[in-house]
């Protein structure tokens, strides 16, 4: 009932705002299949390609994997919880927790890459308890093949591999697993079932690797504004309350696991505390790091939250209560202001307004589209990602759109990726990315068009400015 509850009322949302410029991103690239992607592995264009080609390209069907996989998540986490403490309060506390964190909460409704990676996180470590537990060896090939199949999602999964390691080497009598094939064996398999990724790299000089671990790290180092910003970000991703009480909860799983010897916390440990230590790290040492990258590693202690509470009610009651009522009461406050602006954020940094005014603006496109000399060709352009997305989006294939800056990504990749020299456009700005076409690109002569303004609780939140550019020459 607390699972198909949400799920419902997640279903009843989905559908009821534009995308996100993210969702715009996959959704894009799902319009241009491939075995790997420059910012990220296939996993969700892929699935965004299949629930679209069952009901169509509208934000509804984009979404839709995101609430499958999430009940999908949710049936892991009961699971691991069950083979962990054989516990159904436990089991219960722990999805409730789950379900009121804002970071998961709003993460469900969304179809972005770490939907899928959270259940192969999930399901991977529900295999390796169940290997530890009934001595199945075997077992390393699914659990091969599912970190595999997440390492097709997000490569956030990598941190799995040496925790996995490290907990077996650590406790003497799962030692045994070091020393036999089958562990290297199921790695094999997840090579191979991660070997679309392997090989698209490999076919355009390895872009997405360069660039996650070498061009956007090259200036990065610790100082006090990354540590601000990501541990601000972790309180509110997380809700203050319950992030404190997560906190404390992995010293509880260490000091359950190295001091009492409760066996039970042997997976939770090794399977929260290392990868939360290396999120962390690279959320405080990174300017690019976000604060959802270490969602991963409060999979775990979310059980070990549950189990906690159900052995100790009068310790743990008021803490709970209040942490599960601040999360419940952001989340409420953030579903509200997604239709009715009640919270006192300037339109700039509101990120709810990006989920509105694309279907305005791909209309108002349409109409400039029409103004310009079909020969020698036309087409839009933006200068960034996040535009060029949502126009794709917003104009559902009627027109090219092109993406040329001097920044790498994916629209770089794409089959026709450079505009035709000589043709004329419609360029599209905003309030956030206002430049005017003359600064980045060489053309025969420009003109403004229309404008259109996005209202939101009688409060105009975002401007947007189209041009209409006439024999196009290149970048500047």
């Amino acid at each position: 009932m607390l699972v198909g509850g949400f799920t419902l009322f997640r279903l009843f949302m989905m559908g009821r705002t534009g995308l996100g410029d993210s969702e715009s991103y996959y959704w894009t690239w799902s319009r241009h299949m491939d075995l790997s992607y420059f910012d990220h592995p296939p996993m969700v264009a892929w699935l965004i390609r299949l629930s679209t080609a069952i009901g169509g390209d509208t934000a509804f069907w984009t979404r839709f994997p995101s609430a499958v996989l999430f009940v999908a998540i949710c049936w892991m986490m009961y699971k691991t919880s069950m083979a962990l403490f054989r516990d159904e309060e436990t089991a219960f506390w722990a999805l409730l927790i789950f379900n009121l964190s804002p970071l998961f909460s709003f993460g469900a409704l969304q179809m972005v890459p770490d939907i899928p990676a959270v259940f192969f996180w999930m399901l991977f470590i529900y295999l390796a308890i169940r290997i530890l537990d009934e001595d199945r060896p075997l077992l390393w090939y699914p659990a091969g093949a599912v970190i595999g199949a997440g390492l097709l999602s997000k490569y956030m999964l990598l941190p799995l591999i040496p925790s996995t390691l490290a907990m077996l080497w650590w406790h003497k009598e799962y030692r045994k697993h070091l020393l036999q094939p089958h562990i290297y064996l199921g790695g094999f398999v997840g090579l191979l079932i991660f070997s679309p990724v392997l090989i698209w790299n490999y076919l355009h000089d390895f872009p997405s690797f360069r660039f996650h671990v070498v061009e956007r790290n090259q200036e990065e180092h610790f100082n006090l504004q990354h540590m601000g910003e990501f541990l601000g970000g972790q309180a509110l991703y997380m809700s203050p309350l319950a992030w404190f009480g997560f906190l404390y909860v992995v010293w509880r799983i260490g000091n359950a696991l190295f001091n009492d010897g409760d066996k039970r916390f042997v997976t939770v440990f090794w399977m929260s505390a290392p990868s939360m230590a290396f999120f962390y790290f690279i959320g405080l040492w990174s300017k690019d790091s976000e604060p959802h990258w270490a969602a991963f590693g409060y999979l775990m202690p979310i059980i070990a939250w549950g189990a906690f509470y159900v052995r100790n009610k009068l310790a743990w009651r008021k803490y709970t209560f209040s942490a599960l009522g601040v999360s419940g009461l952001m989340i409420g406050l953030v579903y509200v202001h997604s239709f009715w602006p009640i919270l006192p954020i300037k339109p700039k940094y509101d990120i709810i307004n990006e989920l509105y005014g694309w279907d305005a603006v791909g209309k108002a496109i349409d109409g400039e589209m029409l103004k310009l000399p079909e020969q020698p060709a036309k087409f839009v352009m933006a200068h960034h990602w996040v535009m060029c997305s949502q126009i794709e989006f917003s104009t559902q294939h009627r027109h090219k759109v092109f993406c040329e800056n001097k920044k790498t990504d994916e629209f770089d990749f794409f089959p026709e990726s450079v505009p035709p020299v000589g043709g004329n456009f419609v360029f599209v700005a905003d309030n956030r990315f206002d430049e005017p076409l003359d600064v980045f690109y060489l053309f025969d002569r420009a003109e403004k068009a229309g404008e259109v303004e996005i209202f939101r609780g009688g409060q105009a939140v975002r401007h947007f400015q189209l041009y209409r550019g006439y024999g196009y020459r290149g970048q500047k």
